[in-house]
């Protein structure tokens, strides 16, 4: 457990590192969040639950999940050619999210404590899934600002094929890091997204 405990705390420490970039050289990429539910009923716990394991679309690996976050990102980004080189002028990025989560239609007919477990369970859920959409906008800020801060290469051909090379290892540093938060929180069950 200690190890455990010493894991997440490691990975929060990176997660900081990356976020206490100062605001000022920060890129700010264009951040579009839709949310998508699927429509769960019950009276109790176990038939909420039941209903859950049912109507979830999530499926990966066999396994069934309550929530997920998917992602786009995209990078636009323009040159000029000067004395013979090429330079990065202008970056922009873009980040589509979508949630898909849960919506239980039975609430209001609910006992307050299983009302209460509800809120809890979906507070967590969605605290988690906005982790996921946060590690994907931190690589759209860091995919920008390393584009942005290029050498100028001889010509604009080596610029394109430079860029979007950082632009596709920037992601995968991001994929691997949104695994090990999905490993370190037990896709976020340790942290309460678990119902009931």
């Amino acid at each position: 457990m200690r190890n455990k405990v010493n894991q997440i705390r490691i990975f929060a420490a990176m997660l900081l590192a990356v976020a206490l970039i100062p605001i000022a050289s920060l890129a700010t990429p264009i951040v579009k969040i839709k949310t998508e539910y699927y429509l769960v009923r019950g009276r109790t716990a176990q038939e909420i639950r039941s209903d859950l394991n049912r109507k979830t679309p999530i499926k990966e690996n066999g396994v069934k999940y309550d929530g997920y976050t998917s992602w786009d990102i995209r990078w636009d980004f323009w040159w000029n050619k000067s004395h013979g080189r090429c330079s990065i002028t202008t970056v922009k990025t873009k980040v589509d999210i979508q949630y898909t989560l849960p919506k239980l239609q039975t609430k209001i007919a609910l006992s307050q404590s299983l009302q209460r477990k509800w809120d809890n369970y979906m507070q967590a859920l969605m605290s988690h899934e906005t982790e996921h959409k946060n590690i994907r906008v931190r690589a759209a800020n860091e995919i920008e600002q390393k584009i942005k801060n290029m050498a100028s290469r001889p010509s604009c051909k080596q610029l394109e094929v430079d860029a979007n090379r950082l632009g596709y290892e920037t992601i995968e540093k991001y994929n691997r890091l949104d695994d090990k938060f999905d490993h370190l929180t037990n896709h976020g069950i340790n942290d309460g997204a678990v119902f009931p």
